[in-house]
């Protein structure tokens, strides 16, 4: 998961911006801008983390409650319990999923904000050229993810 990496880059240039606020347009709103990102960031791994508890096979449900007092749990109980397992699974990884698609999204927007020019800087017509760049591609971004669409069974466990 390239999240870490993500946040990483994120706190990093907050870094930057708070440490050299006359070479930014908009120091403030910049760096308020990358430090969300970097939380929302982490909030996807935390989800992620937490729904990869719930993603197991059935042959592992069985395996485990073999190894459990005398290993005779109906299997009407462990379907059930597989079936939950994997609502949760579902539900949580899509929350990381949606997470981590805001993470990425803010990020390219706090990239272009801290590429913007102060208006007393040098690079001007680069920095703005630059700025264009990542802010296209946060757009291409932002329309993948509302056009993405996971495939058939894509959300089933094995």
């Amino acid at each position: 998961m390239a999240a870490p990496l993500l946040t990483a880059a994120a706190l990093s240039l907050a870094g930057v911006v708070a440490g050299a606020d006359d070479q930014f347009l908009l120091p403030g709103p910049t760096l308020i801008l990358l430090v969300i990102t970097a939380m929302t960031l982490i909030y996807s791994m935390q989800l992620s983390y937490n729904a990869r508890y719930y993603f197991y096979t059935f042959a592992d449900l069985e395996d485990w409650f073999k190894g459990v007092g005398d290993g005779s749990a109906p299997n009407s109980y462990v379907r059930s319990q597989h079936k939950l397992a994997q609502r949760m699974w579902r539900t949580r990884n899509a929350k990381a999923v949606a997470f981590y698609n805001i993470g990425t999204l803010l990020l390219g927007l706090g990239v272009t904000a801290s590429l913007a020019p102060p208006d007393c800087g040098k690079q001007t017509l680069c920095r703005w050229i630059a700025a264009g760049i990542v802010l296209a591609g946060s757009i291409a971004d932002a329309i993948w993810i509302l056009r993405m669409k996971p495939p058939a069974g894509a959300d089933e466990i094995p």
